[in-house]
């Protein structure tokens, strides 16, 4: 059997198992360290955390929850800031730190480290599969460092002032970059490297692309709004709670989710009438992932219960996991059907692995997929 059908069949049976799974807390695997960002690779089920101040990135078996650590290499600084971003096609994790000024190249089948020069201050990356193409964002000296994954050569684009966030639209080749000192975003074109920047709201610290309609959403923290941006105008400024701080896109149902750190409440956007609604979350609920499969959010919050579950079709949320204040960041692995929660906490970091929220797989997605598997040789 051929390599793709092999992966199409595990693929399959992986996620029509984990329907049957209840949501509760399967692991919690202790992370030395400060954790700042994770990610999940799901291909080969492996989740990364990386750690402030150790300079170091930890991975997290998804089946044994056994934990392994990686060195960056070598760092005038410790580490500060940092961010993540994975290529499952390649098996490759990237990552910045904040201050040191390159960025870590990680083969996750070798743990082999490379380091590629960036601009000053790299606080955000993020990585286009389909052109094997980084964007590294440099918060210091206004810049986008663009690295080619294949051969790691660079160039240098100048976008706007702080730039803190970057979300790609893989079809069109575009690259979206929050610049929070601005108040801007910037489009790179990602064949011509051609850039174009339009204003927002005040101080924009995320953006997400929705890669169905090519809608783009800046949330923009102190002015409490989101911009929607198509074809590089604004098109609408919606209100969102106070002090919204992130943003997913579910582009299956073209429903945006923006957690609002000051009120504790996710606003809700119809990307089709851009109406919007607000749903309950814990205390200080700060970054979301979704399984668009399952139509399931997760929320992240820094106080009390971890982890907030939203069904995206009834709206109703649920507030769960004890696992101590300092949740920062989480991930979903849609194919396992598991939630990972990133704790930081002086009393001990941590990454808790809860099971994902029931959800009917659908058939026709299963039908295309076995489908597939009979039409490969």
């Amino acid at each position: 059997m051929p390599f793709a059908k092999h992966a199409i069949a595990a693929l399959v049976l992986l996620t029509t198992s984990a329907i049957a799974f209840g949501q509760t807390m399967l692991a919690s695997v202790p992370v030395t360290n400060y954790p700042q960002a994770i990610a999940v690779n799901t291909f080969t089920d492996h989740i990364y955390v990386i750690e402030e101040s150790a300079n170091q990135v930890t991975e997290i078996d998804g089946v044994t929850h056994t934990a392994t650590t990686i060195p960056l290499g070598n760092n005038s600084q410790s580490s500060l800031n940092g961010a993540l971003a994975i290529n499952p096609f390649t098996n490759t994790i990237y990552a910045v730190d904040g201050v040191n000024n390159h960025l870590s190249v990680i083969n996750g089948a070798t743990h082999t480290v490379l380091q590629v020069t960036t601009g000053n201050a790299p606080d955000a990356v993020a990585v286009n599969s389909f052109t094997n193409t980084i964007y590294v964002a440099n918060y210091s000296d206004n810049t986008v460092t663009v690295v080619n994954g294949s051969t790691l050569a660079t160039s240098t684009l100048s976008v706007g002032t702080g730039p803190i966030a970057i979300a790609i639209d893989p079809s069109p080749n575009e690259i979206y970059v929050a610049n929070f000192t601005s108040n801007s975003i910037t489009t790179i074109k990602g064949k011509t490297n051609v850039t174009s920047t339009v204003g927002v709201g005040q101080h924009p610290v995320a953006v997400a692309v929705n890669p169905a309609t090519h809608e783009v959403y800046a949330v923009n923290r102190d002015g409490g709004t989101i911009s929607v941006i198509a074809a590089g105008t604004v098109t609408a400024t919606l209100t969102a709670g106070s002090t919204p701080v992130s943003v997913g896109v579910n582009d299956a149902t073209n429903q945006i989710y923006v957690p609002n750190l000051g009120s504790n409440n996710v606003t809700v956007i119809d990307g089709k009438t851009k109406a919007t609604t607000f749903v309950t979350a814990g205390a200080q609920p700060n970054t979301v992932a979704i399984d668009k499969i399952r139509n399931k959010i997760y929320v992240a919050n820094g106080n009390g219960l971890c982890l907030t579950v939203i069904d995206g079709k009834t709206k109703a949320s649920t507030t769960l996991g004890d696992v101590g204040n300092g949740s920062g960041d989480l991930a979903v692995d849609v194919l396992t059907n598991q939630v990972y929660v990133m704790t930081q906490n002086p009393a001990g970091s941590a990454v808790s692995a809860f099971s994902g929220a029931n959800g009917v797989f659908p058939q026709s997605f299963l039908d295309r997929l076995m489908g597939g598997v009979s039409g490969i040789r």
